[in-house]
């Protein structure tokens, strides 16, 4: 009877272990495919800016790091959605 649990126990956990890299990669795809489209409008957005835009901050550095950060919050905000608000509700 033991090993018979044991053996369920290892088999349920290396199932669930699956399972989850399965959800990681479906998600994955559908977090990049949003990030991707998001950040191609962004940068559309940012070409079109006029002349004067471009060349009076200093601080170049500064507007791709409002870039990272924002693609970084949008698989942030699908995940808690899909993984943990949804589920709930």
């Amino acid at each position: 009877l033991s090993l018979i649990l044991l053996l369920s126990y290892g088999i349920s956990r290396a199932t669930t272990s699956a399972l989850q890299e399965y959800r990681n990669a479906v998600f994955a795809n559908v977090a990049q495919d949003a990030i991707r489209r998001v950040g191609r409008q962004v940068f559309d957005h940012i070409h079109s800016m006029d002349y004067h835009f471009h060349t009076s901050s200093r601080n170049t550095g500064h507007l791709s790091r409002i870039l990272d950060r924002g693609n970084r919050s949008i698989s942030f905000v699908l995940n808690a959605m899909v993984f943990h608000i949804a589920p709930t509700i």
